[in-house]
């Protein structure tokens, strides 16, 4: 178990998070994170984190793609 001391920021307080505890969370600079009290307890989570347009297609060489289309039939009442 780690404890931390409650500093005073400002008008609030606050903790810091030391590097090894960052780390098991696999959480990195500018990263957001999750915060839930659950039982008395602080929980915190990695938040997801949005893929831009450009991440998404990072390494996009300009390749075609060629597809095929496919016929579905219904199973039971689906509407088409």
């Amino acid at each position: 178990m780690i404890k931390l001391p409650v500093k005073q920021w400002g008008n609030s307080h606050a903790i810091r998070l030391p590097k090894s505890l960052l780390e098991a969370l696999k959480v990195e600079k500018d990263d957001e994170l999750n915060v839930e009290v659950m039982n008395h307890s602080i929980v915190l989570t990695k938040a997801k984190k949005e893929v831009t347009f450009e991440e998404l297609f990072k390494g996009y060489n300009k390749e075609t793609f060629t597809t095929e289309l496919q016929h579905f039939s219904p199973i039971e009442n689906e509407k088409w």
